[in-house]
């Protein structure tokens, strides 16, 4: 009877570590799957995809995981096998921080250019009319009683 409860113990000790791993893998997993297009047609993320392509990639995040890969080793091996596409949000170095940096520069010279706009349409004169072209009065009397004639 002491073995088994020995037995027991030391199993519940070494599988505890385990399981913990398992869970902290699985949740990693989920946000590494967030962080990822679909290789197959990059309209959904990985985590809400569901297509063969999709479930191989899915599987071959967790062995990485349980193999001890990091979060940005896992990325980047992606990115050097599909190209920078197959990331959800465009990075923060280099060209893709114009991403997040344009908004703003939107948000604070957008009002001041439509300003100015606006201020240059209201303030400029409209263009004076052409002079209409003299006409003789006999000519002039025979567009009038046309004119008349379809009234």
């Amino acid at each position: 009877m002491r073995t088994t409860v020995g037995l027991i113990v030391v199993f519940a000790i070494v599988s505890f570590p385990i399981g913990v791993l398992a869970a902290d893998n699985e949740a990693e997993a989920r946000k590494i799957e967030v962080l990822l297009m679909a290789p197959c047609c990059g309209a959904n993320t990985l985590a809400i995809h569901d297509s063969d392509p999709a479930s191989k990639m899915k599987l071959e995040i967790r062995e990485m995981l349980a193999s001890g890969m990091s979060r940005q080793e896992i990325l980047d091996h992606y990115v050097a096998k599909y190209g920078n596409t197959i990331l959800s949000m465009p990075s923060t170095r280099g060209f893709g921080l114009v991403a997040y940096v344009l908004p703003f520069f939107a948000l604070i010279l957008g009002p001041f250019l439509i300003w100015g706009v606006l201020r240059r349409r209201v303030t400029e004169a409209p263009p004076d009319p052409a002079p209409l072209p003299h006409v003789d009065l006999k000519y002039r009397e025979r567009i009038e009683k046309e004119l008349r004639s379809y009234l």
